[in-house]
């Protein structure tokens, strides 16, 4: 249904068109029209992918990295088996090792933070499951802001991948410690899943940190829900987890589903051309690329993933992939 209304705005597009420019419109030939349906297409495939970023920054800023992973990421198998999560030092490759450091890592650092907030602040959470705690307070005292600008997105050809690129000036803090605000950029493949855009490959290159202190939250303040005592917020915090409770993300109608096998075996790749940089390095030290018009994906050409040869590398049957998306 998604597809038939894409093909129809698209049609209108080329009407309106045709009509704006009169009779001289008739000379055009049905190969020209077919170009011109396929180009308004892959102008709604890049608003649509813009969205898709948008939704990654927004889930990440308040720290909901599960429903990320289920929501906006690949699910079909072919798709998990190739996707990858790169920074500066390497890559996660495989849905699995990006579930491991992205969720299960993300979830364990906030519940560290999250309990250390409540010993600070007096707050009694003795009685509270892990999962209470992380639900409630997970995130309270952090700062996680990765905005992004400047898009460039190419759709394929064929309209079933795209690369894009962006850069994300942002920062990230904790309260009561030392933040960062940083400059870096975000490389993105993204592949079609049926009638819907999915994150594939993402890779941020960080080009440098500059450190800051924040003192937001000191003295019992910043609770969930604004009250100045740390008793307070506990209560309110008992009481927002005992009611409706959770993050308003999960409760929005996204799915909760995934092709994870979490007895996967996790693999991590660490390409030379990345190992060696740290966050005190300019980016123009590192191989990269900004997207540019293509025909179709080929795993041989500049990607923000592995190479051909490092997914073969660890076993991956990149044959597996083509043939799915013949």
């Amino acid at each position: 249904m998604k597809k038939t209304l894409k093909v129809i705005l698209s049609l209108a597009c080329v009407i309106a068109m045709i009509a704006s420019l009169g009779v001289g419109a008739l000379a055009y030939t049905d190969a020209e029209l077919e170009e011109m349906i396929v180009d308004g297409a892959r102008a709604q495939d890049a608003i649509e992918i813009q969205n898709v970023m948008n939704w990654h920054v927004m889930y990440h800023c308040y720290g909901e990295h599960r429903a990320e992973l289920l929501n906006i990421w690949v699910q079909e198998p072919e798709n998990q088996a190739t996707a990858s999560f790169g920074q500066n030092q390497g890559f996660m490759v495989g849905y699995g090792s990006i579930w491991e450091g992205y969720v299960e890592g993300h979830d364990q650092s906030w519940l560290q933070t999250a309990k250390r907030y409540c010993q600070q602040n007096g707050i009694d959470v003795s009685g509270w499951t892990d999962d209470q705690i992380l639900d409630v307070y997970g995130g309270v005292g952090q700062l996680l802001l990765h905005v992004t600008t400047t898009a460039i997105i190419e759709v394929a050809r064929d309209g079933k991948t795209a690369k894009a690129f962006w850069y994300s000036p942002g920062m990230i803090a904790e309260s009561g410690s030392s933040g960062n605000t940083i400059w870096e950029a975000y490389g993105a493949d993204f592949v079609k899943e049926g009638d819907s855009w999915k994150l594939w490959h993402l890779h941020m290159f960080t080009d440098f940190m500059g450190g800051f202190y924040l003192t937001l939250g000191q003295g019992g303040s910043g609770g969930p829900s604004g009250e100045g005592s740390g008793e307070a917020a506990g209560n309110a915090g008992q009481e927002h987890y005992e009611g409706e409770g959770g993050n308003i993300l999960y409760h929005a109608g996204l799915v909760e589903s995934s092709n994870y096998d979490p007895e996967t075996t996790h693999e991590y790749l660490s390409s030379p051309q990345y190992s060696e940089f740290s966050h005190d390095r300019l980016r123009a030290d590192m191989e990269i690329f900004l997207p540019v018009a293509y025909e179709s994906w080929s795993f041989d050409d500049p990607n923000y993933g592995p190479t051909a040869a490092e997914w073969q590398s660890i076993g991956v049957d990149l044959n597996a992939w083509y043939a799915a998306h013949k």
